[in-house]
């Protein structure tokens, strides 16, 4: 199969293929906002009941939203990759 170059396609497959990878993008960020909120907010929630000092509430926060960032990428990614992006598909090749 050939591989197809981003400079060599009509304009409109140029605009679909950015229209998805964009809009897939806004809603990963914002599930990602979300997600990450309400994380922060029950497990800071929690800590501050249970009596754990502020630098540790803020610290576990800080913690818990980079896992749920690092979740939504790999998220973001496995979407990427099954989904398909105006009239295309991506699709993984060894590097020679």
């Amino acid at each position: 199969m050939q591989p197809i170059h981003f400079p060599t396609l009509d304009f409109g497959l140029k605009i679909a293929l950015c229209w998805s990878f964009f809009w897939r993008g806004i809603v990963i960020t914002l599930g990602s906002m979300i997600a990450g909120g309400l994380l922060g907010f029950v497990l800071g929630f929690v800590l501050a009941l249970v009596g754990v000092s502020r630098g540790a509430v803020t610290a576990v926060g800080g913690l818990s939203g980079i896992v749920c960032g690092f979740g939504a990428f790999y998220f973001y990614v496995r979407w990427l990759l099954s989904s398909k992006l105006g009239a295309f598909r991506l699709q993984l090749v060894k590097a020679a």
